[in-house]
């Protein structure tokens, strides 16, 4: 369900970002989205096909990028993508770390008409 409220903010952003640049139609939507932020693409997908309907980004297509989970560790600075679950450094073995990327949920560009 947290995606309606995500993909009605995703749609507002589109359609003020379109009215700014006064373009006809909206055609493609590139989205960059983290695995830890728990949004599913294809809900999104869904949402934004009725929430869209009667807008300037109606029929638009949603291309989704992952973007890759980051950690920093909190011992020795090392910034790294974990291989496993088991979110240790691969430099000192700590499992002290920070979540530096993974949340990410932002349009990187759109295609317009």
């Amino acid at each position: 369900m947290h995606e309606y409220t995500v993909t009605e903010s995703l749609l507002k952003i589109v359609q003020d970002k379109a009215s700014e640049a006064g373009v006809e139609k909206v055609l493609k939507v590139h989205i960059v989205v983290g695995p830890l932020t728990g949004f599913v693409p294809d809900c999104i997908r869904f949402y934004y096909e009725t929430l869209s309907k009667g807008t300037i980004g109606e029929n638009a297509t949603l291309e989704f990028e992952e973007a890759p989970i980051r950690l920093h560790c909190r011992q020795c600075g090392e910034e790294f993508t974990p291989e496993s679950r088991e979110w240790s450094c691969p430099s000192c073995g700590s499992t002290g770390v920070d979540i530096s990327g993974g949340r990410e949920l932002f349009i990187k560009e759109m295609e317009v008409q």
